[in-house]
């Protein structure tokens, strides 16, 4: 799959048993810039959504978890969409003239900017709810990669709140000396 920023591959990938047939397939779109500082990748926007075929249409939509890092609408910019039928959405929606709304058009939010759910989580989900068979060692993969996304997301959110972090610090008994040209 030769991916890259002006030819994005619209194809899922498909999670298939070893030898087996996929039963799920996973849409990845990750949109990526430079920090404010021009020092750190800064995700703007991603997608990541289970389908139930390569075609990816909406009825066959399981999960999907978007998120956009400055929203320009009312929705959070971190949600999850899930797929479902639940006839009484209709009498308790007070929105815009659609005669129909659907499990799926709820934004759900998870999470924010820095604690987002991760590939990791999808992923460990279409493992823990039987929908793709595991490699041996799945586990201590995803632990890995959910470890270093966790320390990426601390120091992130440190920089973007020094005081804040700086008082942690203090409070857990360490010296914090403030820069002297900030």
């Amino acid at each position: 799959m030769n991916v890259g920023k002006l030819r994005p591959d619209p194809r899922p990938i498909p999670l298939a048993p070893a030898g087996g047939k996929a039963l799920v397939y996973l849409y990845l779109a990750h949109y990526c810039e430079l920090d404010p500082e021009g020092r750190y990748l800064t995700m703007t926007q991603s997608t990541m959504s289970l389908y139930t075929s390569a075609e990816m249409a909406d009825d066959e939509l399981l999960v999907g978890i978007d998120y956009v890092r400055d929203p320009t609408n009312q929705f959070p910019g971190s949600h999850l969409h899930v797929a479902g039928q639940r006839d009484d959405l209709d009498d308790i929606y007070l929105g815009d003239e659609r005669k129909r709304r659907k499990l799926r058009d709820l934004h759900l939010p998870v999470g924010g900017k820095r604690f987002r759910p991760t590939l990791e989580d999808l992923l460990a989900f279409t493992i823990t709810e039987e929908m793709v068979e595991p490699r041996d060692g799945w586990r201590a993969v995803i632990d890995e990669h959910r470890a270093t996304w966790t320390q990426v997301q601390v120091k992130a959110a440190a920089r973007r709140n020094p005081e804040d972090a700086a008082a942690a610090l203090a409070e857990a008994g360490w010296t914090v000396t403030p820069p002297t040209d900030p």
